[in-house]
């Protein structure tokens, strides 16, 4: 079973209920969410992980979070899930230029639909990690 890690920031409540939520909706295509607090989670035990995604709020600046995506970034399928829509392209200007255009950005609302706000996250990590068995490598 392929294993992806999803790292959330602790003082963002909404951000924990869209990981759990983002972890129960891979299990049904037989991927395994493991849930990570932003603060004890660290890079060396990320590489153990299939893909990588950070689910934070819309405004945060230099984070340990941010650090772990550019950790990541390059050696795992990486992603940003944004709780709240914005402007994304703030996130994406902490992100070092090389990153901008290859870390997908998924914001999602609290006004969106519960059973389909998550699901263009989902596509995406089934088709960076597959079904099959694949393993992408960057």
């Amino acid at each position: 079973m392929d294993n992806v890690a999803i790292v959330h920031y602790q003082r963002d409540a909404y951000s924990k209920v869209l990981a759990m939520e983002l972890a129960d909706k891979l299990r049904v295509y037989e991927l395994r969410g493991e849930l990570r607090d932003v603060a004890h989670a660290s890079a060396h035990e990320l590489i153990y992980f299939d893909a990588v995604v950070l689910a934070g709020p819309l405004h945060f600046s230099r984070m340990h979070g941010l650090s772990l995506i550019k950790a990541s970034f390059g050696f795992k399928p990486t992603a940003l899930l944004l709780t709240g829509i914005g402007d994304t392209d703030r996130v994406l200007r902490l992100l070092p230029k090389h990153m901008r255009g290859e870390v997908p950005v998924f914001a999602v609302d609290a006004t969106q639909p519960t059973l389909t706000r998550l699901d263009p996250l989902v596509t995406w990590l089934r088709s960076m990690i597959g079904t099959t068995g694949y393993r992408w490598t960057g």
